[in-house]
């Protein structure tokens, strides 16, 4: 059972749990649709070949929710999509996550979509 009254303060002064809210200030929260601008997140770009494969030539990476990733190729695209029930080279499941296979081999995959900026254009 919760008690309604608490006290306040060394004087012994009681109020109920309902002035004690009603004195919280209130804070006034605006969604982006409000009009105002949530700062943009800068893109962090990283090189192909500098992504260090697996055996199998599978490279993970993981995060990406909070920073946008682009990949710079040099080589293009052969396939990507939502990758099937697949466990990588180095005992990691990317069942379900974001890949993109290049012409050397190499499958990247992510948890999020990925910008792959090579002589082909972005995918």
């Amino acid at each position: 059972m919760v008690n309604a009254e608490t006290s306040k303060g060394t004087a012994g002064a009681t109020e109920s749990l309902a002035d004690l809210i009603d004195a919280v200030p209130e804070v006034l929260v605006m969604a982006p649709s409000d009009g105002v601008a949530s700062p943009a997140l800068e893109t962090l770009s990283l090189a192909l070949g500098d992504l260090l494969p697996d055996a199998a030539g599978e490279v993970v990476l993981m995060g990406g929710d909070e920073v946008p990733l682009s990949i710079h190729a040099a080589e293009a695209v052969t396939a990507e999509g939502i990758a099937d029930a697949h466990i990588t080279a180095g005992g990691l499941d990317v069942t379900g996550l974001h890949f993109y296979s290049f012409e050397s081999g190499i499958t990247l995959y992510s948890l999020t979509d990925l910008v792959i900026d090579n002589a082909a254009g972005s995918v």
